[in-house]
């Protein structure tokens, strides 16, 4: 009987020390569906997800350890029904708080989800669930304060009209452009997804220098002064190497 006591004190301890279970802390007022990608590429598009949870509103979900390898790194993608809170904002430029990679360790796997990782960007650059948006210029405008923005697209030639960008879930845009002899160029663009009402991503350059952003909520097509728009399906950009910002349309 001692033995037996013996060894399920040491079974019990050895469970306790090695515990690689998950806790998803839910600190949102409703629910959210939790994904968790085995790779970058898998979180880009959206495939071969090893968990996917959905935890009511303040809530805890436990996800057994043994569907998850300690020490690996994985990506996790959380939202709201509505896109609106979420946590796709990259690691790469940290925000404060978990956000997509996550390694689990023994005795270290709670992560949470917060209330103020909000904002309209997934809504908008994303259209909610899919991985990535194709958006092409339609109007060129410069801006002061005291003419408003005035539209040069007619004066522009059609290689300098070309813009198209492609807004990858992985933080990644294709920008394509032509240059002066009609030759379209292709660059790839980290891109910093800001935590605003607006759905404002930032085009950073190494060494985390900007090279230009999109942003919604401010169009040359609502009225003067303040510009608001609600619209989702059209952007304002500041492209790198211009000094124009370009209306963007949805593709």
């Amino acid at each position: 009987m001692a033995l037996l006591c013996v060894a399920a004190l040491a079974s019990c301890k050895k469970k306790t020390t090695d515990n690689t279970d998950v806790t998803i802390v839910n600190r949102v007022d409703k629910s959210v569906t939790v994904s968790i990608y085995p790779t970058m590429d898998d979180y880009n598009n959206a495939t071969n997800a090893v968990v996917r949870k959905v935890v009511s509103a303040n809530a805890n979900e436990v996800i057994s350890g043994n569907m998850l390898t300690p020490g690996k790194t994985y990506y996790m993608d959380w939202h709201t029904d509505s896109y609106y809170q979420t946590n796709w904002f990259n690691d790469k430029y940290p925000q404060s708080g978990a956000q997509v990679a996550i390694t689990p360790v023994v005795g270290n796997n709670t992560y949470y989800t917060e209330p103020s990782f909000s904002g309209n960007a997934r809504t908008v650059y994303l259209s909610k669930s899919a991985t990535s948006t194709k958006w092409h210029a339609v109007n060129a405008y410069m801006y002061s304060q005291s003419t408003g923005y005035v539209s040069f697209w007619s004066s522009l030639s059609a290689n300098e009209r070309y813009h198209e960008i492609t807004i990858h879930k992985n933080f990644i845009a294709d920008y394509n452009h032509k240059n002066s002899s009609g030759t379209t160029q292709t660059d790839y663009l980290p891109f910093k997804v800001m935590r605003t009402e607006e759905a404002f991503i930032e085009f950073k350059a190494s060494g985390d220098s900007s090279l230009g952003q999109m942003v919604s909520g401010t169009l040359p097509t609502a009225p003067p002064p303040s510009y608001r728009s609600s619209s989702k399906d059209t952007v304002m950009a500041l492209l790198p190497n211009s000094d124009y910002y370009f209306m963007m349309v949805k593709d």
